[in-house]
């Protein structure tokens, strides 16, 4: 009996240990609103495998139209936004490895809050790994989170603004100097009377 009590016990063990090593090879697909860094007013949509494992055939289902590219500052100033209609949120991606997405400009806040008003729209990540489908996770895209917060544009941005002004000014200065000639008419008239002798 107790043989048997054991056998069953490291059958449970070696089960158990399994699944927790499988487990930490799983892809996890989530889909989640940022700011840009380099463009503070700019809200994007974030696809990201933050698991470990590599995600194929990832798909993505909304609990209603989303909206693309809606953008204005405030709500009176945002133009009307169009369902997004292509790109890897409506068509899908292949394959996402551990740690890599995908952005996409989703829009800025105005235009975003006219789009979709106080409720969020819930996003399910469904993708496969090694041809088995995997537990699809469920991201609501919330706007109205990102209300009151601070959109800095940061010291890098701000650097490479200033960079391409200086830029802008030195090619305007090298066309100018490109253009100045110099004509020699004619040589002094000692320097005339050295050569021919």
């Amino acid at each position: 009996i107790a043989t048997f009590g054991l056998a069953i016990l490291t059958f449970i063990y070696v089960n158990l240990t399994r699944k927790i090593l499988n487990s930490q090879s799983d892809p996890c697909v989530i889909l989640t609103v940022i700011h840009d860094e380099e463009r503070a007013t700019i809200l994007q949509l974030v696809a990201r495998n933050i698991g470990s494992g590599l995600a194929h055939d990832v798909k993505f289902e909304f609990s209603r139209p989303i909206p693309s590219r809606a953008f204005g500052l405030t709500e009176n100033d945002s133009k009307n936004a169009q369902s997004m209609e292509n790109g890897p949120l409506i068509d899908g991606i292949p394959a996402l490895g551990p740690g890599e997405c995908r952005k996409i400009d989703w829009g800025q806040y105005g235009g975003l809050k006219a789009a979709i008003g106080d409720k969020p729209i819930i996003a399910t990540c469904k993708f496969k790994k090694n041809g088995r489908a995997m537990r699809a996770t469920q991201c609501p895209l919330d706007i109205e989170s990102f209300s009151g917060t601070v959109a800095v544009e940061t010291a890098t941005a701000k650097s490479a603004r200033q960079l391409e002004k200086i830029a802008k000014h030195l090619q305007q200065l090298s066309s100018y100097l490109s253009k100045l000639k110099v004509e020699v008419v004619s040589l002094p008239a000692e320097r005339n009377e050295k050569e021919n002798a």
